[in-house]
């Protein structure tokens, strides 16, 4: 009874000692394949749901082991990243590489005596940059391989083959991307641009050449407005951004218009006409202040849109407040000498002399 009772304590024993064990793979670079590049790999996150091994292979005996990689997956995996590549001196992209799969299954084959493997990675790459990192694509590969007992050795080679093919997937697609791609952007331009467009009975745009006529203000009185005419004038900032040759270029279509179905006059006359006009020359001047601000901002790449957005938000703050300075200048135009003094004020900023109008918009309200 007793010499029962010691072998199965020793059972018990040898079988926890075996189930403790695991399998420490090591991954490392490929020796002789370093790639020069252009970035540089700064971190490696792991998105796995399951963290502690990567699968289960068997051990000469037929137990399944559970298989970890040396030093833990985000060391192990940064070291190989970053130890793989050469970047240039100027490499100033920095990329992100998180973990979405490492899974290993293995089984045996009892027709062979094999055993069968099957290994699978997947990776995402992001570039960081001045918000959140942002993606590039998306890495999936696999190996099946076959092995006795005494090849370990073959499960480590396939996994270190596995990520030297996710690093020269990707190194091939950001060379090939680079220009194409707005993420890896390296400079920003901005072209500002107005075309000739044709009025119609539905948008007079402004032309210098071609003042207003009173046929343009189509729209019926207003019965409540003691006013003699109303103008509505305005301009529009639009634009669409692309790539040329690893740039962000922002092309900007600047539109200064007046809309005859919503402008309208009881007694056309030459002294009304002037004040309505100069009404639309305001628009003017606020929208060449704003290509002048627009060309001189110092546009950054990572945050142009929201500095474009800011300008324009302020020239259309701009347009309304010099408006309301004029009408009341001209007491609604019914005064002719404050009339004559802002036609020449305006005539002076039309010039690109914009002193007065600084020092009307820095005025108290």
């Amino acid at each position: 009874m007793r010499t029962l009772l010691a072998f199965c304590f020793c059972a018990i024993l040898l079988a926890f000692e075996v189930s403790a064990q695991k399998v420490v793979l090591n991954l490392s670079p490929v020796e002789n394949q370093i790639l020069v590049t252009d970035y540089r790999f700064i971190e490696v996150l792991d998105h796995r749901i399951r963290k502690s091994d990567i699968g289960e292979v068997y051990e000469r005996a037929g137990y399944k082991l559970p298989v970890t990689v040396q030093g833990g997956m985000v060391p192990s995996a940064s070291r190989f990243f970053s130890e793989s590549i050469l970047p240039i001196d100027s490499a100033e992209k920095e990329i992100q590489v998180r973990i979405l799969e490492l899974e290993l299954i293995e089984r045996l084959n009892p027709e062979t005596g094999l055993y069968e493997g099957d290994v699978q990675l997947g990776l995402g790459f992001y570039v960081i940059g001045s918000f959140d990192p942002v993606h590039l694509l998306d890495y999936a590969g696999s190996i099946q391989y076959q092995r006795s007992g005494f090849r370990m050795d073959r499960v480590e080679t396939v996994l270190n083959k596995l990520f030297s093919n996710s690093l020269v997937y990707f190194d091939s697609w950001i060379k090939s991307q680079a220009l194409n791609t707005r993420a890896l952007a390296k400079t920003f331009r901005l072209d500002i641009i107005e075309q000739d467009k044709i009025s119609t009975g539905e948008k007079v745009f402004y032309d210098p050449d071609r003042p207003l006529v009173w046929s343009d203000f189509k729209a019926r009185p207003s019965p409540g407005s003691r006013n003699n005419a109303t103008i509505f004038t305005s301009f529009s900032l639009e634009g669409i951004s692309l790539m040329d040759s690893g740039s962000v270029v922002q092309t900007l279509e600047l539109n200064v218009y007046m809309l005859p179905m919503q402008s309208w006059v009881r007694t056309p006359n030459d002294y009304g006409l002037n004040h309505e006009q100069r009404h639309f020359d305001i628009v003017r001047i606020v929208a060449d202040r704003l290509i002048y601000r627009l060309e001189n901002a110092g546009l950054s790449l990572d945050f142009y849109q929201a500095q474009i957005n800011e300008a324009y938000l302020d020239a259309y703050r701009e347009m309304n407040r010099l408006q309301e300075l004029y009408e009341k200048g001209v007491d609604h135009g019914l005064d002719p000498e404050g009339q004559e003094t802002w036609n020449g004020w305006i005539d002076e900023a039309l010039e690109g002399d914009w002193g007065r109008i600084e020092a009307l918009l820095q005025s108290p309200r």
